[in-house]
């Protein structure tokens, strides 16, 4: 503890979302390119003419999701399926239905967008290894060398590196080649690809450029291949996630590391993360897949919260708070938040109270408070964990599992993360950071000077690692032609009426209930209480220890269907992983899992004291042991519902707890999300 406290705390470190029967021939609107802040010599295109469409999937790989894998497999093809073969819409923007058996469309009705017909569709996991924690010796997180478990020859995908991915899942587990990858998708120079390229009018247009993978020749041969591919996502992954730093790092960084290493400090404290090199694949991949005048489409599948930290933040030791033994920790596990941090949040003064004071730090730090207090006599970190230790939390307090929320300051005095703004406007501002905008001459707090043309909105990108990065040409992509969609951990009760119809756009009564009031400065007011981080039951006992509870949930007695959204609340110690958060919602699993069976089953909730009564809401009531896992579940997904509000109309959410589970019904799995996201980009098009 004192190690720590000096090495950190010498560092002085503060942290502060024409229809008809007839062919379409693809002739998209003129989009008004608008006014750009381009680099000194550059000129924007004032127009362009939208005729394409890269989609890129941004889908978690943990174990977490492996109850979700089967409704992901049939809502990805089903969302292509709805580009190249679009529903009608009745006039008055009616529920869109399936054209007719010959593909036209009523009379009355119209094509919800152009059938497209130049088409890129890539995987990016949510894995990037541990950030510096897997080089830490001991029990590494995330390490990139692991084995899968179940058949002990596949690497656990701990490290995906922001790169497409193509490969698929083995059939059998006895399979003993390693996983293959889809030939449609390799690149025809043997670099970048790794997508797949629908096309079908090349053939006949000799001027358009093919793209550096070979176009699929049927829509029948897309959509097997892409279905292989997100199956190949698989969900053994990094447990640590960076859902919104892999699509970061793929489409906007400007000069993405090749790799992560730890260095020694000079000074005998914990070793310092620095960034190496350029990635040069990922450089390749992003310039074959991107193109500068298509409609960009990000899809977030995930059922957990942002789990990534900033590399360089703390002065290069954000690794620390990934690691299985937090250093200089008596209990192995965080310190906790000086008693500032646990306070509500002023509205008045948003910017200095709670979290936000100057006066919140964290308890691992050595020194004074800037209102005079000695940290270690504060309060908080006053607070005996033990014999011989104090200010830190327990095992049943703390764990990797439940430490990367939206509520790290609040926690622990220190929040490595990412702000949100930077994903925001990675999504919709001409220029960003690169690494040395981001923390300039090393500095340890991220500053996020936009200093480098945007890769989303530049003319041309390079391949080149050694090349210009940076002063890139603007290109013709404006903001209105990206969207994010996120399927994420939220009750779909939340984007609902009364009448339990879904919502077309979400109002700001709608986003207090998901985030608060005033996410950005830790005031959570109004949100509902599905929509709560905690380890404790959110009930209303146990408002004093959960800021801004405003109502209780169903108790941990109840059935596991008491509460409609969440099932009911429970004790989180029964966890198979030791500690874990509660639930943002439930829902019935399509096919039950037995849970016994590892082998078969390796991501399975009812294991061990998760079988216990008042463990999770998502094991058969009476079964042997409650084994039986009947019930999939998903966390608050605050840090990327952030990103989505930021967006505008620009962000799209829906639940990925479906509400219907009836194949036959346009609410099935995540059909609701898909004509969502359809009813945005339309206006994009022409009719």
């Amino acid at each position: 503890m004192k190690h720590f406290r000096s090495a950190i705390g010498l560092a002085a470190l503060t942290l502060c979302a024409a229809c008809g029967g007839t062919a379409y021939d693809p002739l998209f609107a003129a989009i008004d390119a608008g006014p750009q802040d381009a680099p000194a010599g550059d000129t924007a295109q004032p127009h362009i003419l939208v005729t394409k469409v890269d989609l890129l999937f941004a889908i978690d790989n943990s174990r977490s999701m492996g109850d979700k894998q089967a409704l992901v497999a049939k809502a990805v093809p089903d969302l292509i399926g709805r580009f190249l073969t679009p529903y009608c819409v009745p006039a008055g923007n009616g529920a869109p239905q399936p054209p007719q058996a010959d593909g036209s469309c009523p009379a009355g009705t119209r094509r919800e967008i152009p059938a497209v017909s130049d088409l890129h569709i890539g995987i990016v996991s949510s894995s990037l290894g541990g950030g510096g924690a897997e080089q830490s010796g001991g029990a590494a997180i995330c390490s990139p060398t692991a084995l899968e478990p179940r058949f002990n020859k596949f690497n656990s995908h701990n490290d995906d590196r922001g790169h497409l991915l193509n490969r698929t899942k083995p059939l059998a587990a006895n399979n003993t080649g390693l996983e293959d990858a889809v030939t449609a998708a390799n690149p025809t120079d043997g670099l970048g690809g790794n997508f797949l390229a629908w096309l079908p009018a090349v053939a006949a247009n000799a001027t358009k450029p093919l793209p550096n993978v070979t176009p699929e020749p049927t829509s029948a041969a897309l959509a097997t291949d892409f279905s292989a591919l997100v199956l190949g996502v698989q969900e053994f992954g990094c447990g640590l996630e960076a859902q919104l730093e892999s699509w970061y790092r793929f489409l906007v960084q400007p000069d993405p590391y090749d790799h992560l290493q730890l260095v020694n400090d000079p000074n005998g404290g914990p070793q310092r993360a620095q960034l190496v090199s350029v990635d040069a694949t990922l450089l390749k991949q992003r310039h074959d897949f991107l193109r500068p005048d298509s409609l960009l489409v990000i899809v977030q599948i995930t059922d957990e919260e942002d789990s990534w930290s900033d590399p360089l933040a703390l002065g290069g030791r954000a690794w620390l708070t990934r690691a299985a033994q937090f250093a200089g920790s008596p209990t192995g596990l965080m310190p906790r938040g000086t008693s500032e941090c646990a306070k509500a949040v002023d509205p008045t003064q948003p910017a200095t109270t709670g979290p936000n004071s100057p006066n919140c730090s964290s308890c691992g730090f050595a020194g004074n408070l800037p209102n005079g207090t000695p940290i270690a006599s504060d309060p908080s970190c006053a607070t005996s964990c033990g014999a011989g230790c104090a200010g830190y939390y327990t095992a049943q307090q703390d764990g990797l599992n439940i430490r990367y929320t939206s509520d790290m300051k609040r926690r622990y005095g220190i929040d490595p993360q990412f702000p949100i703004a930077r994903y925001v406007s990675g999504l919709k501002a001409p220029r960003v950071p690169n690494r040395e905008g981001e923390h300039p001459g090393g500095a340890g707090n991220y500053k996020g000077t936009p200093n480098c043309t945007n890769p989303i909105f530049a003319a041309s990108l390079p391949t080149n690692p050694n090349g210009e990065l940076c002063n890139l040409p603007v290109g013709p992509r404006t903001p209105d032609l990206v969207y994010f969609a996120l399927i994420g951990g939220l009750p779909w009760q939340l984007l609902a009426d009364g009448l339990g119809n879904f919502k077309p756009t979400l109002a700001a009564e709608d986003w207090r209930k998901l985030v608060g009031a005033d996410p950005d400065h830790y005031n959570l007011t109004g949100i509902d209480p599905h929509m709560i981080e905690s380890v404790l039951p959110r009930l209303q006992q146990n408002a004093a220890s959960i800021p801004y509870l405003s109502g209780g949930l169903q108790p941990p007695t109840a059935g596991i269907t008491a509460d409609p959204a969440n099932g009911r609340e429970w004790n989180t110690t029964k966890s198979a992983l030791g500690l874990d958060l509660q639930y943002a919602c439930t829902f019935a699993l399509p096919t039950s899992k037995e849970c016994s069976d590892f082998a078969t089953n390796p991501a399975c909730d009812c294991v061990g004291p998760a079988t216990d009564p008042d463990g999770p809401p998502l094991c058969a009531p009476g079964e042997s042991g409650n084994s039986l896992q009947v019930r999939g579940k998903a966390y608050p997904t605050i840090r990327e519902l952030r990103v989505a509000q930021g967006l505008g109309d620009q962000g799209i959410v829906a639940s990925i707890c479906p509400k219907s589970l009836d194949e036959s019904s346009p609410e099935f799995g995540y059909r609701p999300v898909v004509s969502q996201l359809l009813r945005r980009v339309a206006g994009a098009f022409a009719q």
